[in-house]
């Protein structure tokens, strides 16, 4: 717990900066101030926890070995993995605590304080008009509405596009309602095109009842960021907007990061174990612990690098590797991957032949 405060509050300076600045400059209330940095405070710490749980890893086997507890339980004849087996296990309890305050306390978090920007620093209605939606529903029909009225449950100027053999079917109209499912189209017109793509049929009419699977409200803005919800609340919406035919490339790499972030903390534990492991010797070996810590440092910001850089290509729906598409599972899970295989084969060796 000590390690996560420790890197919270450096990670806190940053966001600090920010809202002091808006106190000062912009005139928002300090109790405005405050609550936002309380809100912040989840994610940042879930961000932390890798990083924490590597450095407590680290201090916890460097004691052992200057108390000279590693070396006489060796010569004792207690395996490597045997000492190492209550380790593995806190460390698995920290991977659970960090998986639980990011599905479950960082969503609601990351909301409340949205909601308290928009509402107090941007100051910022909720949008009641919405232009431009345009989404896929069943039987292969497109919709393009050119304003959404979101409180009203109404909508202007409608376009349905409905594939058929040949050339699609039209229904346009000027004006419409919904609930729930039901929509009610008005003064419209409906218009069907022949294989030779010479209208064949044209009729119009003044009320036009349909069935639409999606709901509407899926579509307008403001909606829940990823980082606003939970992993059921993603997966659901990533469902939702497969049917309306809407890239969720993206929201399907921030939906695996949501566990492979808490995974990075059983992974980064592995990693401590690992320099500690092969560098530090003895309790008087300081040169080892020196360049564990070095390895550490440098191991943490090659890792972020790589996750940034793996989530990128991840959601570049162009980008492939010898020809294989590059999916979002692998964007947000190859480093931690990469790092739990190097870490596995390091600790596999020092227990073996060490």
């Amino acid at each position: 717990m000590m390690s996560v405060g420790g890197f919270t509050i450096i990670g806190i300076v940053d966001i600090l900066f920010y809202l002091v600045d808006l106190a000062i400059l912009s005139g928002v209330q300090f109790s405005t101030i405050i609550r936002l940095l309380i809100y912040k405070l989840p994610a940042i710490m879930v961000l932390f926890f890798p990083m924490a749980v590597l450095f407590a890893t680290m201090l916890l086997l460097v004691r052992m070995a200057k108390d000279n507890e590693l070396t006489i339980l060796r010569a004792s004849g207690v395996h490597t993995f045997r000492i190492l087996l209550p380790l593995l296990f806190i460390i698995l309890i920290s991977s659970g605590i960090s998986f639980i305050i990011n599905e479950d306390i960082v969503p609601w978090t990351n909301n409340v304080s949205e909601k308290l920007i928009r509402k107090e620093i941007q100051k910022k209605p909720p949008p009641n008009i919405v232009e431009n939606v345009v989404f896929k529903g069943s039987s292969n029909r497109f919709f393009y509405i050119k304003k959404v009225f979101s409180k009203e449950a109404k909508m202007e100027n409608l376009l349905i596009f409905e594939e058929t053999r040949y050339f699609p079917r039209l229904t346009t109209a000027k004006n419409a309602s919904w609930n729930g499912h039901s929509w009610t189209l008005n003064n419209g017109y409906i218009q069907e095109i022949n294989k030779d793509g010479i209208l064949e049929f044209l009729d119009s009419f003044e009320e036009l009842k349909i069935h639409v699977d999606q709901n509407i409200r899926t579509y307008l803005n403001r909606q829940k960021s990823a980082k606003e919800m939970d992993s059921q609340e993603l997966k659901k919406r990533i469902d939702t907007l497969n049917k309306g035919g809407i890239s969720t490339r993206t929201l399907k790499v921030e939906y695996y990061m949501k566990s492979s972030l808490p995974g990075a903390c059983f992974i980064f534990g592995f990693l401590g174990i690992a320099f500690c492991l092969s560098f530090v010797r003895s309790g008087k070996d300081w040169w080892g612990v020196i360049l564990s810590i070095c390895f550490a440092v440098l191991s943490v910001g090659f890792y972020f690098f790589l996750l940034s850089l793996s989530r990128a290509f991840a959601k570049d729906p162009s980008f492939n590797i010898f020809g294989y598409p590059f999916y979002p599972f692998l964007g947000a899970w190859l480093p931690n991957f990469i790092y739990g295989f190097i870490a596995s084969l390091v600790i596999s060796y020092q227990c073996k032949y060490k």
